[in-house]
């Protein structure tokens, strides 16, 4: 397998795991993609060249901006949702 291809898809499972706890530790919805957001798009920056042996160019911020976009919001969705669950579904309503 090449290892630049290797390399891409270790990055892509360690930037889910590192959204999805950015996601499980933060309670605002907005907060932890902005944290994830900036998590991702740092490690695909900065690591994603050093795995490859290259020099992080305006292609690769291209590709940090993208992937940790898609990412962090994809990860967030499910959350999202179960928030919005959570709070719908709760009795402790103000005004009661």
């Amino acid at each position: 397998m090449d290892t630049s291809l290797l390399a891409l898809g270790s990055l892509i499972v360690v930037c889910l795991a590192i959204a999805t706890i950015w996601h499980l530790l933060v309670k605002s919805y907005v907060w932890a993609v902005v944290a994830s957001v900036l998590t991702v798009g740092l490690a695909v920056y900065w690591v994603y060249p050093i795995y490859r042996g290259v020099k992080a160019d305006p292609l690769i911020l291209m590709s940090a901006i993208t992937l940790c976009t898609m990412i962090a919001l994809g990860v967030g969705i499910p959350f999202k949702r179960r928030r919005a669950a959570r709070v719908a579904g709760s009795n402790d309503r103000p005004g009661r």
